[in-house]
């Protein structure tokens, strides 16, 4: 395959000749390294090729097939192959590639092909290792150092990586950097081979509309990974923050209370007579109970505090950097929401509660068990507001 057949994108991030390929299958890489040094290799000019046992093998017989004397430039020092793996270990330190050991590595083995002022083309995939093995940062820096090099000598570099490299969530942004590390993109063999600019217009057209629909697909996931979140901590019925979103609160606030000793409250409400309103008037009466008291929860509580329903009738509250007269001012503000609230007819609604110190207390769970040991008591002993 002729290079020059393949379609790029041109880039502006490098002044020399860096091209770039991304490919699916083996045999289109192979085609691609083998058009890329065969004619520098034809007119007696040097090739470099950095690259796995693997493929240094495959160009190697793909050179021989096009009828390249690979024997002859092997022994005149024009067609030198190189192990990646080892090439690498020569200048990486501490996993980021060193520019003064890179460009005396590589610089030394560039002196020795271009003898007598060959031209030179280079293949390397070191990057894609690099890349391969997570090191995304240094695959990078690398691909820059090529660039700094070429700055000062005159060489033609061709990269690959294999583009299921790109496939994780993500590789967007460092895929574009990429790209724009090179003089020159050829895509893969999915748009490389279609026969015509016809084809190639059309897939360009699927690609955009694929394209559409992804980013479509994905805000939909977004949005729905966000209601999934919402629900997860948040009580259906009565919009507020449900039983594990507030554990994880108390939990928070009780550490911060400790570290900054500046003390927080927790109130457990529970309805009175909640089973009887649900047997008398039915659940649709109770559940409106719940938002309304719900509501009356909202209109006495300060903007810092938490609010959650716990349990079936059961509500917690977490009264945020303050004293204990100010639970009583809740509980007072409460009491007169409460009357203010339009309840079903006939329902008489009541509610009882308690509260704790987070600071006096020697856990968050501990802290609640003292506030509903202290609601439980006031039921006990008919106190209601």
């Amino acid at each position: 395959m002729s290079l020059s057949s393949v379609a790029v994108r041109q880039g502006t991030a490098c002044g020399h000749d860096h091209l770039v390929e991304f490919y699916e299958t083996e045999g289109f890489l192979v085609d691609t390294v083998c058009g890329f040094l065969a004619p520098t290799l034809y007119e007696g000019d040097a090739a470099i090729v950095i690259a796995t046992p693997e493929h240094r093998a495959a160009f190697a017989s793909a050179l021989d097939e096009a009828g390249v004397d690979l024997k002859a430039a092997v022994r005149e020092g024009r067609y030198v192959a190189l192990d990646a793996r080892e090439v690498l270990a020569r200048f990486m330190v501490d996993g980021v590639p060193d520019p003064r050991r890179f460009a005396r590595t590589v610089s030394a083995v560039m002196d020795r092909a271009r003898a007598g002022e060959r031209k030179l083309r280079a293949y390397g995939e070191m990057v894609a290792l690099l890349w391969a093995d997570g090191d995304v940062e240094a695959a990078l820096a690398l691909e820059d150092l090529w660039n700094d090099l070429g700055d000062v000598r005159s060489f033609e570099l061709l990269c690959a990586y294999p583009m299921r490299a790109f496939e994780a969530a993500g590789s967007a942004e460092a895929f574009q950097r990429v790209c724009d590390q090179h003089t020159s993109v050829i895509p893969t063999e999915a748009y490389s081979l279609l026969a015509d600019e016809a084809e190639r217009t059309r897939a360009v057209a699927r690609l955009q509309q694929e394209t559409a629909a992804l980013h479509a697909e994905v805000l939909r996931l977004r949005e729905q990974r966000e209601v999934l979140a919402e629900l997860a901590y948040v009580d259906a019925l009565t919009g507020l923050a449900n039983r594990r979103a507030f554990d994880l609160h108390l939990e928070r606030e009780w550490a911060l209370t400790l570290r900054d000793n500046v003390d927080s409250f927790v109130v457990v409400a529970d309805l009175d007579r909640f089973k009887q309103l649900n047997d008398s008037c039915g659940h649709a009466a109770g559940d409106l109970v719940l938002r309304e008291f719900a509501g009356a929860l909202r209109v006495a509580a300060r903007s810092t505090d938490i609010l959650a329903r716990i349990g079936g009738d059961e509500f917690g509250v977490l009264l945020i950097r303050c004293d204990e007269r100010a639970a009583h001012s809740f509980k007072a503000r409460l009491r007169e929401a409460m009357a203010a609230t339009p309840w079903p007819a006939l329902a008489q609604i009541g509610a009882s509660l308690g509260h704790a110190s987070l600071l006096e207390s020697m856990s968050p769970l501990k802290a609640l068990e003292r506030a509903d040991l202290a609601m439980f008591a006031r039921k006990r002993s008919s106190y209601a507001l």
